[in-house]
């Protein structure tokens, strides 16, 4: 599901933000999101196991790739406790 999409962001570089979500019984959860900010890509996924503690996420394709920034706006990742991670992008 697109949730945003700009094609005219930050002078025409663009940006697009996916969800996609994974039914489980009676509820569902957020499993990915996919940020797109010119030609960098973003997956973050998340995990119905409460025993998972790994940060999951791909940037340009590669798992856990060494990032900084994302269509050149500074990204940081932190981790907030158990099971909670943090992805900021300062736009």
């Amino acid at each position: 599901m697109i949730l945003a999409k700009d094609s005219k962001f930050a002078d025409g570089l663009g940006m697009e933000v996916q969800i996609r979500t994974k039914l489980v019984r009676f509820w569902s959860y957020i499993k990915t999101a996919s940020i797109l900010i010119g030609n960098d890509v973003l997956e973050i996924q998340g995990s119905a196991d409460s025993n998972d503690r790994e940060t999951h996420y791909w940037f340009n394709f590669e798992y856990q790739g060494d990032v900084t920034e994302i269509g050149g706006f500074p990204l940081s990742i932190s981790s907030r406790g158990y099971q909670k991670r943090s992805f900021e992008i300062d736009l």
